[in-house]
């Protein structure tokens, strides 16, 4: 039996010690960083492939600049242009609605005609029909140190949804525990409606329960409703390949070509509810009634954008909608990362991947040592084992529904197998490139 121990130096441990040590304590952010940047990478590839079962039912509205300059209005809107919207779209029976605006200050300025009272009935009149109306809450009680959250009378009559977390990261949590109590996020509340009329998995009995759920590794979706066009032109929307997408995420400083140009949701403007005509009324009951709603803004000087892998900055309203989308899709045994040990931020996986890159040094050091009993062995052929190895655990990972491993990472540093061999080509073209020595004339 081969003592591997006796393979590397003193030194060499002593440098495997800090690579190991750089790996798990993360102080630069090196590994979450590649961590992230194989979790993309491989989103992007995967993404043609993602079910479209959330996008037949759930629907985007957005307010827009367009819907403010038409109607001659300003942002925050008027309450009583607020009134106007929701009437029109709580009109169409959608099975859910949330609104992600944050009614935390009353600018009626005084004026009955304007005043937040009238949005206020508008929710609880369709609240008493039977139509589940979400608002957004920001967990923190209201007039406390300065906090700010919903305004008493638009709380009383919808139900409370977080939208502001923080810890973790691009991930979505289900639930927190906050200084108001429990809270369970968008996504979560309009899951929780659409398995009322669908077949699901069993639920967290509560937010409390769904607490203890790990966040959800957001997986975004790519190609656009079929619907989509039936509201809006779509000739100038773009869906890269896989091809494309795998470039992209490779050299992803050359541009954004390759990023799609247009949401995964079915998305409407605010604009579209003021539909007069028959078909046009007709249309927007199709597309809205029994569907799962979300509200959202999009106006210039408000700034709520998130960062989506394969669509750049989109609104803020497209986490939750990806979010509720992940959760039709797969219900609890979504995406997630895996289970981290002895309290700590160090995971299984991280373990996994320290194994294989101790493999890779033995494989390494083998060569360079010339061991191998076989003398076909060559370097790539231990890179093949490399790839097989992490290819396998790839496809366990995603049975698993877990985050994927450092694939880019691995990949990158699996090449040292092959340094000798690219050392060779350097120095053959050295020694081909140089000049043969001058000879010495004889001395006259």
């Amino acid at each position: 039996m081969l003592n591997l121990f006796s393979w590397f130096s003193g030194r060499q441990y002593a440098f495997g010690a800090f690579i190991v040590a750089l790996a798990l304590l993360d102080p630069f952010g090196l590994t979450s960083s590649t961590d992230d940047a194989s979790a993309k990478w491989l989103n992007r590839i995967f993404a043609s492939f993602y079910p479209d079962t959330g996008q037949r039912n759930t629907v985007v509205i957005l307010i827009d600049d367009e819907y403010l300059l038409r109607n001659d209005t300003y942002w925050p809107m008027p309450y009583s242009e607020q009134s106007k919207l929701f009437k029109r779209l709580l009109a169409y029976k959608p099975d859910a609605v949330f609104v992600d605006l944050l009614y935390s200050h009353d600018h009626s300025r005084d004026d009955a005609r304007q005043s937040s009272q009238l949005l206020a009935n508008v929710f609880e009149r369709y609240k008493h029909q039977g139509i589940p109306l979400l608002l957004a809450n920001t967990g923190l009680e209201r007039g406390k140190d300065g906090q700010i959250n919903t305004l008493p009378r638009f709380s009383g009559v919808t139900s409370p949804t977080l939208v502001a977390w923080s810890g973790f990261g691009d991930h979505y949590p289900l639930a927190i525990r906050t200084a108001v109590g429990d809270l369970e996020t968008p996504a979560l509340e309009l899951y929780r409606r659409y398995c009322q009329k669908n077949a699901c998995e069993p639920l967290p009995e509560d937010a409390a329960a769904a607490i203890s759920l790990p966040p959800i590794a957001l997986q975004w979706g790519l190609k656009m409703s079929a619907k989509q066009s039936l509201v809006a032109p779509v000739g100038h929307c773009s869906t890269p390949g896989v091809i494309d997408q795998l470039l992209q995420a490779i050299f992803w400083k050359l541009g954004s070509e390759a990023e799609s140009n247009c949401a995964y949701s079915l998305t409407l403007r605010a604009g579209d509810l003021e539909a007069n005509g028959p078909e046009e009324r007709e249309l927007l009951s199709h597309l809205l009634r029994g569907k799962l709603v979300l509200v959202g803004a999009q106006i210039t000087s408000a700034g709520d954008l998130v960062q989506s892998p394969l669509h750049g900055k989109v609104p803020g309203i497209y986490i939750h909608a990806m979010a509720l989308d992940n959760l039709i899709a797969w219900g609890t045994d979504y995406y997630h990362s895996p289970a981290n040990l002895f309290g700590s931020d160090i995971d299984w996986l991280d373990m996994v991947e320290l194994a294989l890159l101790l493999l890779i040094a033995v494989l390494k050091k083998a060569h360079e040592r010339d061991t191998w009993s076989c003398a076909h062995w060559r370097s790539w052929h231990s890179w093949c084992v490399v790839l097989l190895l992490l290819a396998t655990l790839s496809g366990v990972l995603h049975f698993m529904s877990i985050t994927p491993a450092n694939i880019l990472g691995i990949l990158l540093l699996s090449l040292v197998l092959f340094s000798d061999k690219l050392e060779e080509i350097v120095n053959a073209s050295h020694r081909k490139g140089a000049l043969p020595p001058a000879t010495q004339g004889t001395q006259r």
